[in-house]
């Protein structure tokens, strides 16, 4: 493998971690709130709360990341 295909495959990687992350923590903090109301397990409304807002928390820091991720891709073009 040459140094064109390895940046490459490691771009790649790169890519589709950040995706995974930015679309576990969308599904996780959409589900916290469909189910907010009903109680989930003997986890009380206040935690349920808590848990979707760290989920928003995570999922704009993630996305964060992959607007610099990307900022710096086209600086490098």
């Amino acid at each position: 493998m040459n140094k064109k295909e390895m940046n490459g495959y490691v771009l790649d990687r790169i890519e589709n971690k950040l995706y995974s992350k930015i679309h576990h923590y969308e599904y996780e903090s959409n589900y916290y709130f469909k189910n907010r109301h009903k109680g989930l397990a003997g986890v009380d409304e206040e935690q349920t709360f808590g848990l979707a807002f760290d989920a928003i928390r995570n999922l704009r820091v993630w996305k964060e990341i992959r607007l610099l991720c990307n900022s710096e891709e086209q600086l490098k073009t």
